[in-house]
């Protein structure tokens, strides 16, 4: 029987194009300051096929996620918008089988009292839409036929790091680019294919973040989900150092997570390094900071860790561990550990990280807006790489490209795809609600 992936490739015809880092991770600009609203960008209450993208008494589910500013209802009445989406053919496997999903990732933006200028608030919610098989492989088709349209105008996504989409640079292609990305996402997510909610909730400014997730069962009704690692509901960070307060991006580190079980794996435990009481704060923490950049790479890399087995707190503070642990030792920057992500296509991708997440100690956001820049983690970089790489190489095309330019096609990975599945075969399971 031929795949779907197959058919798929020949309806698209051979190319030597690629999918690439800005074809599966969009990130959407901030409005400009002299805008009295954000037109661009897509409301929690915007409808299309499936629904409303987040209806109210869904998103009412989520914690409040601005402590001391606007509660959550005013926020989605008047704040929260759409900052960025990811396609994941496969962000994890159950045997040799994927599950497709959109994700779609919510922040409050507001225009600053002081400098007038639209910023996003450090908090977040990420929406999660599961897709059959039948209606991913459309999608696919949907994308690609966009990055074709872009191409056409000389927007090429190729060798591009990861960051605001392309597009939106080239005032040429920005209106119908985004019209059409925004009635793509509209026609795949919404309330009956709504499956998870994920939450970063700012508690105090600069100092205490809240992670959590939920879940709808397919009678609609939200049961929260204990973090893997942690079997809590919830993880905090905290990071109380005292700082230069003119340095919103944090230069110090003292930092400590609210849930450490015993069995937690000493070896990912990142208190000796982004905890003052644990650290000797001499010389004789850079061999303990070196075995932790191990845990870090592990943290960054989607072939060792997934949503399944990492915890929040470890995923979204890697980066600002790695800016701390490389402040004290800037020596530490030649250490490549054996747990480092291996780029899939060396030649194509680009896996530098050119935004701010890397910067400070105080900046958690992996996929979205630290103010007004963008701050993309070195982990949703990788996790684009590979999704990209799947696309690359499940389709046939795609894949002799690959190989021509001596790159190592993903079904001969000893991974696999992301999470560890077979390329050729998706998960049929239902989505939600439905």
């Amino acid at each position: 029987m031929v795949s779907w992936l197959a058919l798929l490739a020949a309806e698209l015809g051979a190319t030597n194009r690629q999918w690439d880092l800005n074809d599966v991770a969009y990130l959407f600009p901030l409005p400009q300051e002299a805008e009295s609203n954000a037109p661009h960008l897509l409301r929690p209450q915007d409808a299309g096929r499936e629904g409303e993208l987040l209806p109210y008494e869904d998103f009412l589910k989520v914690p409040t996620l601005l402590n001391g500013g606007k509660g959550n209802p005013s926020l989605y009445a008047t704040a929260l918008h759409l900052v960025g989406a990811r396609i994941d053919p496969c962000p994890k496997a159950v045997a040799d089988r994927c599950s497709p999903e959109i994700r779609l990732v919510w922040q409050p933006i507001e225009k600053d009292l002081g400098s007038g200028a639209w910023v996003a608030r450090d908090a977040a919610v990420h929406s999660f839409y599961p897709l059959r098989q039948e209606r991913f492989q459309q999608l696919a088709r949907d994308l690609w036929q966009l990055k074709m349209t872009n191409l056409d105008k000389g927007i090429d996504t190729a060798g591009k790091p990861l960051g605001i989409h392309p597009a939106f640079s080239q005032p040429i292609g920005t209106n119908n680019f985004q019209t059409r990305l925004q009635e793509i996402l509209l026609d795949y997510c919404g309330a009956n294919n709504l499956s998870s909610l994920a939450f970063t909730s700012l508690l105090t400014p600069r100092q205490w973040w809240r992670f959590g997730k939920l879940q709808a069962d397919r009678a609609g009704h939200w049961v929260n989900v204990d973090i893997p690692r942690i079997e809590a509901p919830i993880e905090d960070i905290f990071n109380v150092a005292l700082d230069n307060i003119h340095n919103p991006l944090g230069e110090k580190a003292d930092a400590v997570f609210n849930v450490l079980p015993e069995d937690y794996p000493e070896a990912d435990n990142l208190l000796p390094l982004i905890n003052q009481g644990y650290r000797t704060n001499d010389d004789r923490d850079y061999p303990i900071f070196k075995a932790k950049l191990d845990a870090l790479a592990r943290f960054d890399n989607p072939q060792r860790s997934n949503a399944e087995t990492l915890d929040c707190a470890g995923c979204h503070y890697a980066e600002a561990a790695r800016s701390y642990a490389l402040k004290r030792f800037p020596a530490l920057s030649d250490h490549l550990s054996a747990d480092h992500y291996p780029n899939p296509e060396p030649n194509t991708f680009n896996l530098t990280n050119t935004t701010l997440a890397s910067q400070g100690t105080r900046v958690v956001r992996a996929f979205g807006f630290f103010e007004r820049r963008p701050c993309i983690s070195q982990r949703t970089i990788h996790d684009a790489a590979q999704s990209a790489h799947w696309l690359n190489t499940s389709m046939p095309p795609a894949s002799q490209t690959a190989r021509s330019k001596g790159e190592t096609p993903l079904t001969s990975h000893p991974s696999g795809p992301p999470g560890g599945g077979t390329p050729s075969t998706l998960d049929q399971a239902p989505e939600a609600r439905i």
